[in-house]
């Protein structure tokens, strides 16, 4: 964690990109064919990296990750948002570098598929960081996928919803198999 606290989006995601790398050189993975998953910063870091190097990846799965690091620090609730300066960055000393490091930032690179699960009532990223992204990826005729739990917050307390979002995320993985398929 502190690593990644104040750097978000720079070192984290290079250090990604030269994993991937490494798993391409070795013969491990496809440059094009990789499938993004990731939850809360998982899901952020797979947003960024869906954006940032579309190249590497053939689609992304997000649940209850960050699209936009400004309106994520702005949604928090009040005691919380010191914490968000250190870990994060200040909105108005780091503004420049949150939206460089915002997902959100590089939607026009964003190529999809996309699925992105979100909980209605996630009190730790709102469904407003969910809501924008899609609604934007959507207006760009993006392939997106928005499932929404109404009835969790950030992660999975019902088995039931658990069990629907990997029968959704396997649906979703051999639609994009069956579809890679047919373009090769």
């Amino acid at each position: 964690m502190k690593q990644v606290e104040g750097d978000w989006g720079q070192g984290p995601r290079l250090e990604l990109i030269a994993g991937v790398n490494w798993l391409i050189e070795k013969g491990k993975a496809e440059k094009g064919r990789i499938v993004l998953m990731g939850a809360s910063y998982g899901g952020y870091l797979s947003l960024l990296l869906a954006g940032r190097h579309p190249e590497y990846f053939q689609a992304c799965i997000d649940l209850f990750g960050i699209s936009n690091l400004l309106t994520y620090i702005e949604s928090v609730v009040p005691h919380w948002k010191p914490v968000m300066k250190k870990m994060v960055g200040d909105p108005e000393k780091d503004r420049e570098k949150l939206i460089e490091d915002s997902p959100i930032t590089y939607l026009d690179r964003m190529r999809g598929p996309l699925l992105v699960i979100q909980g209605a009532n996630d009190p730790r990223v709102v469904k407003a960081e969910s809501d924008q992204l899609v609604a934007s990826l959507r207006k760009r005729n993006v392939d997106v996928e928005y499932m929404v739990l109404k009835d969790e917050g950030h992660g999975f307390s019902k088995k039931e919803n658990e069990i629907r979002v990997y029968q959704s995320v396997l649906q979703f993985l051999g639609r994009i198999s069956r579809s890679s398929v047919k373009m090769n």
